[in-house]
């Protein structure tokens, strides 16, 4: 997993080490080190008001609904942080609330301290007059050393995500930050009331962009280069799984050397509607490079049409380039199933391939 922050002390676990003196001296130096194998940190994230207090509203939004939706997408960024192992850190995350429920001040207190937690994350929507605009930050009154670095590295990284007007680090007396016993910040990303800001606040992409912001401004904190988890999942469809569908005027064969799996599809081509159906269910939005696989050959047909899930055509050159993926093209794709279809509906007197199509995103 490379370098994961305590908080506290950074100790490497060597089974090797056996004497208990020898195990105290290494500890004792390695406190002192900079960086090193670490365990993981307890981060408590707050998503402000829910429930029957809905916080602050503006353009159509409630403070509420925003800030849960940026704190669980937070909360996903640090799982792919974690799960990672080229980079970034390792974490274990408590949530105050997941859906939309009243939890009163000191019960949110109440879980961060209980569960031990290193560090308070919370979250706000900011509001006043309309006029009002731009990103602040606030430690507790006379904040640790500690507290104060944390603070900042979140509204360092909230400028650069959002690019709003800089209103600063700041302090004041929050319940929230008073009464946990670990360094603790509240970030007012924006104002959802002023025009400008509210379209950050209320849309998925920038809670998004917000969320993984944090993830930076916690790395930074525990002495880690910010570092993006690899976000990507690889979704294979081949004609003989579950996702491919066809008419019987398909067949499958082996006859070709190069195919994907155990056979391909084909069909002789013409001027007919009849398209072969590769579907896979994507589990999150965003922009997915997707390709295609088949055998070659002269009696292929030199203008396949795949259809892709916005209902754009590629056509690619069966003939050439076969047992080998071949990009068709990369497109934003929402969740749940999308498909890829190959018609047969080109020049006459060939064949079209269809062995296997792939999804790789969200990237």
């Amino acid at each position: 997993m490379g370098l994961k922050p305590t908080g506290y002390m950074i100790v490497r676990r060597d089974p090797l080490i056996m004497n208990r003196g020898v195990f105290v001296g290494i500890v004792a130096a390695l406190a002192l080190a900079t960086s090193s194998w670490a365990v993981t940190a307890k981060i408590c994230i707050d998503a402000g008001h829910g429930g029957s207090d809905p916080g602050a509203t503006g353009y159509g939004q409630q403070e509420a609904t925003n800030v849960l939706n940026t704190s669980l997408k937070f909360k996903a960024w640090l799982d792919k942080d974690t799960n990672d192992g080229a980079g970034g850190g390792s974490w274990s995350v408590v949530m105050t609330r997941t859906s939309n429920v009243y939890v009163s001040l000191q019960g949110r207190c109440d879980i961060a301290n209980n569960a031990g937690a290193n560090r308070f994350m919370c979250i706000h929507n900011n509001a006043f007059n309309g006029a009002a605009y731009g990103t602040e930050t606030f430690a507790v009154t006379n904040p640790s050393s500690t507290s104060a670095d944390l603070r900042n590295k979140v509204q360092e990284r909230m400028l650069q995500a959002w690019g709003r007007y800089n209103r600063g680090n700041k302090t004041a007396g929050f319940y929230v930050l008073m009464n946990t016993s670990m360094p603790a910040e509240l970030a007012e990303l924006a104002f959802i009331d002023n025009a400008g800001d509210s379209v950050y606040t209320g849309s998925s992409t920038h809670q998004d962009s917000a969320a993984k912001y944090h993830m930076y401004a916690i790395q930074n904190h525990y002495g880690l280069s910010a570092y993006a988890p690899n976000t990507a999942a690889t979704y294979v469809v081949d004609n003989s799984g579950s996702g491919f569908s066809s008419s019987s005027n398909w067949w499958t064969s082996t006859s070709t050397a190069g195919y994907y799996g155990s056979n391909y599809a084909c069909r002789g081509t013409g001027s007919v509607s009849d398209a072969a159906t590769f579907t896979a269910s994507l589990a999150a939005s965003g922009n997915y490079a997707m390709s295609a696989w088949w055998t070659a050959g002269a009696n292929r047909a030199a203008s396949a049409p795949y259809i892709l899930p916005d209902g754009s055509v590629v056509n690619k050159n069966q003939q050439t380039g076969g047992g080998a993926w071949s990009s068709l093209a990369t497109k934003s794709l929402g969740s749940g199933a999308r498909s890829i279809s190959l018609s047969c509906w080109t020049t006459a007197g060939y064949y079209v391939i269809a062995d296997a199509v792939k999804f790789v995103g969200p990237n």
